[in-house]
């Protein structure tokens, strides 16, 4: 399933079983699979653990999971589960206090996600939208040894109307930590300009609906990321 800009009422569902598509990714030669659980992100808790499970019997890459992990129990459960890498977003926004925990305690294994809408930080399955500069807490997620952040632009996840080239720019510029981009790729040209930025700290980017409905792909996405591309 995949969102318009964040909105539950303009979800997309897609025939293709979320195991297959990520046995195919990893045939394509992807080195990970970046997995959200939607429900989760809405009600708060983890929702489709059977269905990550299967994703994770599915592939040998690694996976990195994010939507509705909120306490350290339901990170620890998830890691548990074979998944490599830990995705947070709301609490770390709202609790800073639960990201230094999280942070102190996993390590490389939590990604911080920072999802904006306007350069402000949108929490609750970018249902609400705070008074805090996606930039201020990047800057904090590295003062307390944050290792990689995936930043979202909600306005241009799922619209296909490429990524915010100046945002991811200015973040990567401003930060000695790893950042993935997020959001509204929708040719190799977009991808070919991120990887025009040369930000050394840029470490990857998440695709989704662009492959879903065939725009390019795997293979000719990972030739245009590459130095060479």
């Amino acid at each position: 399933m995949r969102l318009l800009q964040g909105d539950f009422d303009k979800e997309v569902v897609y025939p293709q079983k979320a195991e297959e598509m990520a046995r195919r990714f990893e045939e394509a030669g992807a080195a990970r699979i970046h997995v959200v659980d939607l429900d989760g992100a809405l009600k708060g808790e983890p929702k489709n653990q059977t269905l990550i499970e299967k994703i994770l019997r599915a592939v040998k890459v690694p996976v990195e999971l994010g939507g509705g992990i909120r306490d350290m129990k339901q990170a620890e459960r998830v890691l548990a589960m074979g998944v490599r890498w830990v995705i947070f977003g709301t609490k770390t926004s709202l609790d800073p206090g639960f990201l230094r925990e999280a942070l102190a305690a996993l390590g490389e294994r939590a990604i911080i996600g920072i999802d904006a809408r306007d350069g402000q930080v949108a929490t609750d399955g970018w249902t609400k939208v705070l008074p805090l500069k996606a930039m201020e807490l990047a800057k904090r997620v590295e003062s307390l040894g944050g290792k990689t952040v995936i930043y979202t632009d909600i306005s241009r996840d799922g619209a296909l109307q490429g990524p915010n080239l100046k945002q991811i720019d200015e973040l990567c510029g401003a930060l000695s930590l790893s950042v993935i981009a997020s959001g509204g790729v929708s040719s190799l040209n977009d991808l070919k300009a991120l990887n025009a930025l040369k930000k050394q700290n840029l470490a990857g980017v998440v695709i989704g609906k662009a492959l879903y409905e065939n725009k390019f792909s795997l293979n000719e996405a990972i030739r245009a990321c590459s130095p060479n591309g």
